[in-house]
């Protein structure tokens, strides 16, 4: 059992009036009523060579009741009319299946200073489908494929992470129609951090987020091609800095 939230649930609005008298709105819904959900997981562990370990898992949920935000048009609602407007919506029943894949290791058994050397992947497989307004749609926000990939470095005082994160594109936004639904691209991150402890209490550290300056795109499938719905580049972001423990 999963609430909306609140800014679903609040009964707010946000309309904007252009020159030409036409108004877009965004509303919160107070009838949304919250998921209901069974699950089922079924894993599997293996540790091996002491500083390692392989899972692999399936599950199997059925959602009742879920949101999703949908574009409507010409619409009146608590009593505030929008040329369009986006509004939160319940669905009906969806099914969710789905794979999950995780391996680590530290790679102690090579010679120094390899030995410090830590690698990490976790991969999941998600497919879903729900019912809404008569529509079959998978569920808002549930990227097919996702993984994350790490190599690590740990010892000593120094200790080294360089991660790339991928997941798939998921729908965002339901559209009055299949091609004017509203989908974010699939995305890849690279991450990199360094830390180096100076005594017990002082540290060092270094972190850099999005190195391979991966844009945020939105679109909607369209007829034949799709159609850019936004675009945005946020380059990349360091920090530097040090810890003090007490």
């Amino acid at each position: 059992l999963v609430r909306p939230n609140i800014g679903q649930l609040a009964p707010r609005f946000l309309v904007e009036q252009d020159d030409e008298g036409e108004r877009e709105g965004e509303f919160g819904n107070p009838d949304l009523k919250p998921y209901e959900a069974w699950n089922v997981d079924l894993s599997a562990e293996w540790y091996f060579a002491g500083n390692g370990v392989l899972q692999a898992g399936a599950f199997y949920k059925t959602i009742d009741n879920f949101i999703v935000d949908a574009e409507f048009e010409a619409i009146s609602f608590n009593g505030i009319y929008a040329d369009e407007a986006v509004i939160p919506i319940n669905g009906g029943e969806a099914e969710v299946r789905g794979l999950e894949l995780n391996y680590q290791q530290a790679l102690d058994f090579l010679p120094a200073p390899l030995d410090g050397f830590l690698l990490g992947f976790n991969y999941t497989y998600t497919n879903s489908e729900g019912s809404v307004s008569g529509r079959t749609i998978r569920l808002p926000a549930a990227a097919k494929n996702t993984f994350n990939l790490t190599l690590g470095y740990e010892k000593g005082p120094l200790s080294l992470r360089a991660t790339a994160a991928y997941r798939d594109s998921y729908l965002d936004e339901l559209g009055p129609s299949q091609e004017e639904d509203r989908y974010v691209e699939d995305h890849i991150q690279y991450d990199l951090s360094a830390k180096y402890r100076l005594t017990q209490q002082f540290q060092l550290f270094a972190e850099f987020v999005n190195l391979g300056d991966e844009p945020y795109v939105a679109y909607q499938p369209g007829a034949g091609r799709k159609r850019l719905l936004q675009y945005e580049e946020y380059s990349w972001t360091g920090k530097m800095g040090f810890r003090m423990n007490f």
